[in-house]
């Protein structure tokens, strides 16, 4: 995580850096004019930029760590989506549970995907010199969710697991099994990636927190479903190498 006088010091820059905005929103709308909230649904948010403020010698390490990072869990957040997408779109698929799982999984890792990418886009910035021997790099922008009107879809709750008497079909099965192989993979990349000394990406940190939150209770809820399946679940095998984005994790091993 980076240092005190590190977060200190990106705060003074990210203070400077926000300065000229700050003017032109005093002079567009006044110190204290009146709050409309017509005029404030419709105005733009602004993404804003997150800076990591690190020693010049451990840039290289730092970059190394974030690039490998999105290289991994990139491609398999888009391994997730098409196996929840074949799974809607496959007849046989029978639990309400698991379609309500795959469609929030569709919408927020969709919109993670998002955030990877410009996360991607920021590492090809070189680190920029500031003074005794420190570095700024850009390392995410925040924002992003309000200015693509991206709301999280909430999954379903290790209640749902239950399924309220509705049917499971083997597809149902086979989906549950696949993803949860899927999300364990993530969990584990996640973890290797925060536990890293030379990852210090707050972005991507807190990327990882809310990766971990998710997919551990979606995992909860898939093992329920298989466990209410009325056949023998352990009939219905699956290969991990086949799932989508599972290929790419061999190499990322050290992410999983």
């Amino acid at each position: 995580m980076p240092r005190p006088h590190h977060r200190t010091a990106a705060l003074l820059v990210g203070l400077l850096l926000l300065m000229p905005a700050l003017a032109t929103a005093q002079q567009a709308g006044g110190v204290g004019r009146t709050y409309d909230p017509e005029q404030e649904a419709q105005a733009a948010p602004v993404p804003t930029t997150w800076w990591d403020i690190l020693p010049r010698e451990a840039a290289a390490a730092a970059i190394a760590a974030d690039r490998d990072y999105v290289e991994g869990m990139r491609p398999h957040h888009a391994g997730a989506l098409t196996l929840a997408r074949d799974y809607l779109a496959d007849p046989d698929a029978a639990s309400p549970v698991l379609k309500h799982l795959a469609q929030a999984i569709i919408t927020n890792q969709g919109f993670e995907i998002l955030l990877l990418d410009t996360v991607a886009e920021q590492l090809r910035h070189p680190p920029t010199d500031l003074f005794a021997g420190l570095v700024i790099r850009p390392v995410g922008v925040e924002g992003l969710g309000p200015y693509n009107h991206h709301m999280h879809a909430p999954a379903p709750g290790p209640l749902a697991a239950l399924n309220g008497g509705a049917p499971i079909s083997a597809r149902d099965v086979r989906f549950a099994k696949e993803m949860s192989v899927h999300h364990q993979a993530a969990v584990r990349m996640a973890r290797a990636y925060n536990d890293q000394p030379e990852a210090r990406n707050d972005f991507l940190r807190l990327l990882n927190v809310n990766i971990l939150r998710d997919q551990k209770q979606e995992i909860a809820v898939m093992r329920g479903v298989i466990d209410a399946y009325p056949g023998d679940a352990s009939a219905i095998t699956i290969d991990p190498d086949r799932i989508p984005g599972m290929q790419h994790m061999q190499r990322h091993a050290s992410h999983g």
